[in-house]
């Protein structure tokens, strides 16, 4: 991906992506990990860093000190794939309003996540393998919201 095609990128995950870093503009800082290079669209300083790797591979959520790359998503189009799931999932959840039955929220809360899982799955099952992943995670995160 050229400057102007990460800058699209950036600029689409920054309001959708939940992701505490700061989000990066022209030029790319670069990181080697594990001998492949990747273009920094995203810092959470002394945590970690969102690559996109040089060569047009993975969206990567890179360590900045110890531990093992995680897959974000299997490549940029899946990645701005996936934030309009998540947007549209975002909000179902906000128009959501909670009854008076926990049991009730729990179970919506329950459907929104496993709906949202599926709609990943369906674009990038890798991104979506490992239940502690990125994106399992953040979905699990957004049900979470409608069981207040």
């Amino acid at each position: 991906m050229d400057d102007t095609q990460l800058d699209a990128l950036t600029l689409a995950c920054a309001d959708v992506l939940p992701y505490p870093g700061e989000w990066r503009r022209a030029p790319y800082e670069e990181w080697e990990v594990d001998g492949a290079r990747y273009h920094l669209v995203a810092v959470d300083p002394g945590v970690s860093a969102l690559g996109v790797r040089v060569d047009g591979g993975p969206v990567m959520v890179l360590p900045e000190e110890e531990g093992e790359p995680g897959l974000l998503n299997s490549g940029p189009g899946q990645l701005l794939a996936f934030l309009e799931l998540y947007r549209e999932a975002a909000a179902e959840a906000e128009r959501y309003e909670a009854g008076e039955e926990p049991d009730e929220s729990l179970a919506a809360a329950e459907e929104l996540t496993d709906a949202l899982l599926a709609r990943f799955a369906a674009v990038d099952p890798a991104a979506v393998a490992d239940e502690n992943a990125y994106w399992c995670i953040a979905a699990e995160e957004l049900g979470y919201g409608m069981e207040c």
